[in-house]
């Protein structure tokens, strides 16, 4: 529903199938990012409902134009599984109470973030990530983490993205505009990793040669 009370769409049912690639496609303003961001849990449906299994990875239409002062970590980290965001944020936390108050109490806080993080997985995360960051920008992540994002190109943002994606653990992913601000070699590999990844895959494209090359399956928006 549009906040002057029209209806974007409604009828819409499909299903994607374990490992499948389906690309979701349709005019400009049919709805396709609204009915994304449904499927991830960003906006709630005024009628029916959606069912998922597995762990779900976004890719959601900002990137490719971060222009904020977050860092290559962040933007890794944003798109992790909810455990590692969870750790990660009280690492940081810990982290800047022990630049304040280095006492006691503040540096067990910092040792259980430590434990946390490890049991969260963060540090098989780190080693994906460095894989992730050489791939995208050619750096490795202990010197890449902490550069801002801004000042990577729009490729090289979603290449980093798709890359965390595409090597981490989650088995169904979202992707709306994979494919925008990557150049021609950047297309290919992702046309490549879409066809052989064994994820689950729900994308939003205008690029007929990746949908061509990568989708099983095309579920059309239109009229409503």
């Amino acid at each position: 529903m549009l906040p002057d009370g029209r209806t974007l769409f409604s009828g819409v049912s499909f299903r994607v199938g374990d490992g499948a690639v389906v690309a979701l496609v349709g005019a400009n303003g049919a709805g396709k990012t609204t009915l994304m961001k449904i499927i991830a849990g960003d906006l709630e449906p005024v009628e029916g409902s959606v069912s998922r299994s597995g762990g779900l990875g976004v890719m959601r239409q900002f990137v490719g134009s971060v222009r904020d002062e977050s860092t290559v970590r962040d933007l890794l980290v944003s798109v992790a599984p909810p455990r590692i965001q969870t750790a990660a944020l009280e690492m940081d936390a810990a982290e800047l109470q022990m630049m304040e108050h280095d006492d006691e109490k503040t540096q067990m806080r910092y040792a259980q973030a430590i434990a946390d993080w490890g049991d969260a997985h963060g540090y098989d995360a780190e080693v994906i990530w460095d894989v992730c960051t050489m791939k995208a920008i050619g750096l490795p992540y202990e010197r890449a983490q902490y550069r801002e994002v801004r000042t990577l190109s729009g490729g090289e943002q979603k290449r980093l993205v798709l890359e965390a994606l595409l090597r981490g653990p989650d088995e169904v992913l979202l992707l709306d505009e994979p494919d925008n601000y990557l150049d021609v070699p950047g297309k290919q590999w992702l046309e490549e990793r879409l066809a052989s990844t064994r994820k689950t895959v729900l994308l939003i494209s205008h690029d007929r040669e990746l949908l061509a090359t990568a989708a099983n399956r095309i579920v059309t928006i239109e009229g409503g």
